[in-house]
């Protein structure tokens, strides 16, 4: 009887430790090992996590460039950047089911079940009939990763690789003017990168495009919110990736249900409250900048990586290869970017710092084929070996760098000749353009580089067309020029 007992009790040990999550989840380092193959959970929470570098992918099809020094022969004259906004708050929806579900998890259960929430506070306020909040949808402010210290601090790092085209800036010419749709985070953060970068020396103005303006069409840097017919295409278009994405999360998150049942004394999860138990995850850290919520804790490293598949999945059918509207709303902002590429820095400027979301990346990433995937994403189960994986391509404060690059090389006759390339740089990695036959350094051929934007825009469509705007509401951005004017919405 005795040996019954025992053999009971270490077999129901035994289960209970199979089926707790892994307590150490591996904040491992480093984190700017571009090929680092150490599990860090960074790089699987989706673009919930502070900004991170771009790292390639063992056993993907990545355009990453292990060695991507520039040579000491070339420079860089012109510098471009779209960026996403730096890290932030949970959006207001996200934020009421959350508080929902910590307000069920503490009246259903509390901490004798849930021992974490007897010391864990809820890191912002909102009121729940109105969805009015001081936090909700603004930049983190305190801790280890607020938004607003790190926008500065970015904009202080890029000061240090490009701080010359600063001044060499002509005193003559209009001030250099920052972009930005009108949201507010975005706005605050170009203003506290804005600060990084220029210093207290150099004066500068912020241009804001309205997010939302049926008369401007394509003039914008959110072609995802102009285009009206992606928008309202329930079997292409936005609405999709919602339906996609939660057939994937029913089959990962069904077996985490169960798991959980059964060490937490039957509490029952929803599919979509343990969804927003592994959002809670990134949004803690990127308040309060606790690497150890515990929130983070209750999965494991398996369930985190099908976390990311999700999110991967959410973003190639929202506004990656998965919709065909994509391509088309990346092309406004290459095309611009092309055109003052074109014209070179003596003629147009030198900097060019562009500021909007995670969801106007993403179309540009598409329109320059990168990190392609040959096969749609199935909903089915993770694939593993993917080359579409975006949690170190658009993390907060996620940056897409185009740079125009003139090399300068020596003939055999002691003279010398220059060379014009662009390098395209995401999250500090320098990646190749698909297309363009790239030097070791990831350098393109200017001409290279130019027809391939035509190209992309012949076979892409025009943005009114394939969006159902009206005639002429196609135009690329006006607004891309320096001593521009503050617009308001």
């Amino acid at each position: 009887m005795r040996l019954l007992i025992l053999l009971s009790v270490f077999i129901t040990a035994a289960l209970a430790l199979a089926l707790r999550p892994h307590q150490q989840l591996a904040f491992t380092k480093p984190l700017d090992d571009l090929f680092a193959t150490d599990w860090h959970l960074f790089r699987h929470l989706g673009g919930y996590s502070p900004w991170i570098p771009h790292i390639h992918h063992k056993g993907s099809q990545d355009n990453t460039i292990k060695d991507g020094e520039l040579p000491e022969t070339c420079t860089v004259e012109q510098v471009h950047m779209l960026s996403r906004h730096a890290e932030r708050f949970p959006t207001v929806s996200v934020g009421l089911k959350m508080k929902q579900l910590v307000r069920r998890m503490r009246d259903e259960a509390g901490p004798e079940i849930f021992p974490f929430l007897d010391r864990w506070e809820l890191f912002f306020d909102v009121d729940e009939a109105t969805g009015k909040s001081r936090q909700l949808e603004q930049l983190t402010v305190s801790g280890k990763y607020a938004g607003v210290d790190r926008a500065r601090l970015a904009g202080e790092k890029l000061r240090g690789i490009y701080g010359h085209l600063i001044e060499q800036q002509d005193s003559n010419t209009s001030a250099t003017s920052i972009f930005s749709c009108s949201c507010d985070r975005v706005v605050d953060t170009a203003d506290q990168f804005a600060t990084g970068f220029f210093g207290n020396d150099t004066s500068f103005n912020h241009v804001i495009v309205p997010d939302r303006d049926a008369s401007r069409g394509g003039d914008t840097l959110t072609p995802v919110k102009a285009c009206t017919r992606y928008r309202e295409d329930a079997l292409a278009g936005r609405p999709n990736s919602n339906t996609m994405a939660d057939l994937y999360k029913l089959s990962y998150l069904t077996p985490t249900a169960e798991r959980l049942r059964q060490i937490y004394k039957s509490f029952e999860f929803s599919v979509s409250e343990l969804w927003t138990m592994q959002e809670l995850c990134g949004f803690d850290i990127l308040a309060t900048g606790n690497e150890d919520s515990p929130w983070c804790a209750l999965f494991t490293k398996r369930e985190w990586e099908q976390f990311e598949y999700a999110r991967d999945l959410l973003h190639y059918y929202r506004t990656g290869p998965g919709t065909p509207y994509s391509e088309v709303m990346g092309y406004i902002y290459l095309n611009a970017t092309s055109q003052l590429l074109r014209e070179g820095p003596e003629k147009v400027g030198k900097i060019f710092l562009s500021f909007a979301h995670d969801g106007d990346l993403v179309p540009l990433i598409t329109t320059l084929g990168l990190f392609e995937q040959h096969t749609p994403l199935p909903t089915t189960h993770a694939v593993d070996d993917r080359a579409w994986r975006l949690s170190s391509v658009v993390p907060m404060g996620g940056r897409i760098v185009f740079e125009r690059v003139s090399c300068t090389s020596s003939s055999s006759s002691s003279s010398s000749s220059e060379q014009t390339g662009v390098r395209l740089l995401v999250n500090d990695a320098v990646t190749t353009i698909p297309g363009c036959h790239s030097s070791t350094s990831g350098i393109c051929p200017l001409s290279d580089f130019l027809a391939l934007v035509e190209a992309k825009g012949a076979a892409v469509g025009k943005f009114e067309d394939v969006c159902g705007l009206g005639t002429g509401l196609g135009r690329r951005p006006s607004f891309l020029h320096h001593g521009g004017v503050l617009e308001r919405e």
